[in-house]
Formats: structure tokens, sequence, C-alpha cells
């Protein structure tokens, strides 16, 4: 039997309801098939805030490293079979002494996505300057690639719950859902198994050299529904756990 969700914390945020055209976020385990990840990753939501507020790349990681975030695929709301894919071949240049090879490598794309972006702080005027800054983004906004843009379609500020136990698709949880605990909603009469993936939750900038830090295990939830127990939070329309 399930359990009802019981509602807690209140916590504010910032949401976003973006739509982009073509959009990847590589999985850093393929080499000559660029494969994306069905959702966006932290790191990158970090990097579309830090793209709002016109951060360095030092900055970047100094400042927004303790942002929360989290990330809801909406697609099927409005397409019902979702987002789509596509492949992008790319040509490139290696050189070797005095000479320059061609070689190339596929891009996976993702076709015509829609998302609802959260991000809370503990830092009161930090909501503020995001909001502020999104209406008026000092770089262009992409997801993925630079030239990957998204258009925001809609911003505002809004009241989350907190959840002790809940339904969660269409998202990314910070964690094995394994370890925690689950059923799957059987009544999707297509759904696909959860992705695992172990990526940086930060970087460490030093100069030009950025490298990885707070490693962490991601669950990528697509055309799927788990019942997990955890402090996740909703909105009212879109249940999820902050990255």
């Amino acid at each position: 039997m399930l359990r009802v969700p019981t509602l807690g914390e209140i916590v504010d945020a910032l949401r976003l309801h973006v739509r982009g055209l073509l959009n990847s976020y590589r999985d850093p385990k393929t080499h000559k098939i660029h494969r994306t990840f069905p959702l966006p990753p932290r790191t990158t939501l970090i990097g579309l805030a830090g793209a709002a507020l016109g951060l360095s790349e030092d900055m970047l990681w100094d400042e927004c490293k303790d942002l929360r975030v989290a990330v809801v695929d909406i697609t099927k709301e409005n397409i019902l079979h979702g987002t789509g894919r596509a492949e992008d071949l790319v040509k490139y240049k290696k050189y070797k002494g005095s000479t320059i090879e061609t070689s190339i490598y596929i891009r996976e794309l993702i076709y015509k996505p829609e998302y609802m972006i959260y991000y809370a702080s503990d830092g009161e005027d930090v909501l503020d300057q995001l909001h502020e800054a999104f209406l008026n983004p000092k770089y262009a906004l992409s997801l993925g690639r630079d030239d990957e843009l998204i258009l925001l379609h809609a911003i505002e500020k809004v009241e989350l719950s907190q959840l002790d136990y809940g339904e969660y698709g269409e998202t990314v949880l910070p964690f094995n859902p394994v370890e925690q605990g689950f059923t799957v909603n059987v009544n999707n009469r297509y759904f696909e198994p959860y992705s695992l993936a172990t990526l940086p939750s930060t970087f460490i900038v030093n100069g030009d050299v950025r490298t990885p830090s707070g490693l962490q295990t991601y669950a990528f939830l697509k055309n799927l529904k788990l019942y997990v127990k955890g402090e996740g939070f909703t909105d009212g329309r879109c249940n999820f756990f902050f990255l």
C-alpha cells in the first residue's frame, strides 16, 4: 500500500520555465559517439545561473557552489511522446607535427525539450539577484554547448513544500534509488530503467585548469515514475530533489 506524502518545511525558490530546440549534456564516458544524458546535470544548471549573472569560471564555482538546483522535464505536458532525439555529425582537426588530420564524431541531441528549473539558497538576497539576472542576463542562456540556446518562457518565485515520500518522474535524483528504497509506478504502459552516473557536483578552478570535485551518484528518471522516500520537494505541480 502506498503511503500518503507528508508536507513539511516550506522553502522559497526561483522557478524557471524554459524551452530549447536542440540541447545536449554529454556523458563523459563516451568518445566517438557523444551520448547525452536525458536531463541537464547539476553543473549544467549552475552554469546557466552563472551565464545570467555574468560570472567568470573561477567566480562561478566560488560563489555558486552551494546553490541548490533541480530540474523536471515537462515536455510531455505539451507533446505526447515527449522529447525527440537527433544526431549531429561534427568534423574536427587534429594537429600532428606539421600535418593536419581530420576526424569526426557523432553528438547526440535532445529535440525540443521543455523544463522546469528550480534554484534555492540559504542567502536571503541570492534569489533576488538571480531573478534580476535572468530577466536581464549578461550572457546568452544555453543548456549544453554555447550555441544550444534556450528560451526563458516564465520566471517566478514560488514556495516549495518538503516531502518525506512522493512520486518522482522525468527528473534527476541525487542518489541511487536502491539505497533509499522505491516502488515503481506500473500504471505506465511504457517505461525505461533509470540510468546512473557518477558526476562532479562542483569544480575547483586554478587559473585555466578546472578540476572536477565532489563526485556524487545521480539517477536520471526518463519515462519512469518511482515512489521514493527522502527529503524531496514539491511546488504543487512537480516533485523533485535538490541536487
